[in-house]
């Protein structure tokens, strides 16, 4: 039998604990409300207060050194940092220096804990003061990823070419997400980076594939026009198809008709992969003498490089002209290719408003039969 007395004591215990809980939720919540609230207050007073000393060289921030210690003063600093330049951006500098921000941020890097390096790791990468240059490019090793990538972030803000190579170099041992972060920083570096790119590539393509492609895609991204003939170089020479796929890529975003030959020559690859990707580069060169190129691709074996080879033609002058002519070919895939090409690129509704208006050439009949796959009555 169950005894009532002590089933009412659990219910009403679970009740107080539930209640204490609930109090201790509330409590919390409230507290952290009034802290948010007050760092957003203090903030807006040392923006102000900030915004007031680098507008006006004779105006003077009277405020303790400790004030430093203050989350919402270091928040302060890096809004107005990200908002100035030239002589404001000087006189914050030396405001930052005067209360020795930047050697307090250097000092937690020394931190065991994760989250106190990771914050400060943040705020050098924001204040991006060449005077801790040094300890960022010091943990490009640090034990966590993330501590890694605002270091290198922090080195590419300051635009602190020395840490150039370093960065470049831990392309071949690190994860794929820092490594991605890090090319994202190098790009930052502009043409800086281009020959430190290049140096690492021609010595590291023979021997591993991602950190050269990846230094590859940078250049790309760069679009530093000297690294085109040591691109082709460098297609001509690796057999890496994860670089020549990089390469190809690189050279139809940067090599202009100078590189039209390079990646023409890679059109003919075993691996279809470069096949494709070099219609896609042939389409971004345009060159009209890649579409006999091009029409052959509609006869590869290979989907993609069918499907990339019909898309370039759409964008290169006389190409359009060229896929309604493949809609007649014996190879049922170079016909189907032209056809998707050519409907992606809105012929096919033109093609039906001739039709249906009575101005509609063979063609138009032949490009709706093969897409809707039955017969088109002309009446």
């Amino acid at each position: 039998m169950v005894d009532t007395n002590a089933l009412q004591w659990v219910v009403v215990a679970a009740f107080a604990v539930s209640f204490v809980l609930l109090v201790a939720v509330l409590i919390v919540k409230t507290a952290n409300r009034r802290r948010l609230v007050g760092h957003q207050r203090r903030r807006a007073t040392y923006m102000k207060m900030l915004s007031r000393h680098v507008a006006m060289a004779d105006h003077q921030v009277h405020m303790g050194k400790r004030v430093a210690e203050d989350q919402a003063f270091l928040d302060a600093v890096i809004d107005i940092r990200n908002a100035v330049v030239g002589p404001e951006a000087e006189a914050l500098h030396h405001l930052v220096d005067s209360f020795g921000i930047s050697q307090q941020q250097t000092a937690r890097l020394s931190s065991p804990l994760k989250g106190r390096r990771l914050k400060a790791a943040v705020a050098l990468a924001e204040l991006a003061d060449e005077s801790s240059a040094k300890i960022l490019l010091k943990h490009l090793d640090d034990r966590e990823p993330e501590v890694r990538v605002q270091a290198a972030r922090g080195l590419g803000r300051m635009k602190w070419t020395p840490a150039i190579g370093p960065i470049v170099d831990r392309f071949s041992h690190e994860t794929p997400w820092v490594r991605s972060r890090f090319a994202d920083t190098l790009v930052t570096f502009g043409s800086s980076a281009t020959w430190p790119l290049l140096a690492y590539i021609k010595v590291n393509h023979r021997f591993e594939s991602v950190g050269p492609a990846t230094a590859v895609r940078v250049l790309e991204t760069i679009g530093d026009h000297s690294a085109v003939a040591p691109l082709m170089d460098l297609l001509e020479e690796t057999a890496d198809p994860e670089i020549q796929i990089a390469a190809v890529a690189a050279l139809g975003t940067v090599g202009g008709r100078v590189a039209f030959d390079s990646v023409e020559k890679a059109t003919r690859s075993e691996d279809w992969r470069v096949r494709a990707k070099a219609a896609t580069a042939l389409e971004h060169i345009g060159d009209p003498e890649a579409l006999n190129v091009l029409y052959d691709g509609l006869h590869d074996q290979n989907w993609w490089v069918r499907r990339n080879s019909a898309h370039a033609m759409t964008n290169i002058t006389g190409g359009i002209g060229a896929l309604y002519a493949a809609l007649t070919a014996d190879d049922r895939f170079a016909r189907d290719a032209a056809a998707e090409a050519l409907a992606s690129a809105g012929e096919l509704m033109a093609a039906r408003e001739r039709i249906s208006g009575g101005m509609a050439a063979t063609r138009d009949f032949d490009l709706v039969q093969l897409v809707e796959g039955r017969e088109v009555l002309i009446t």
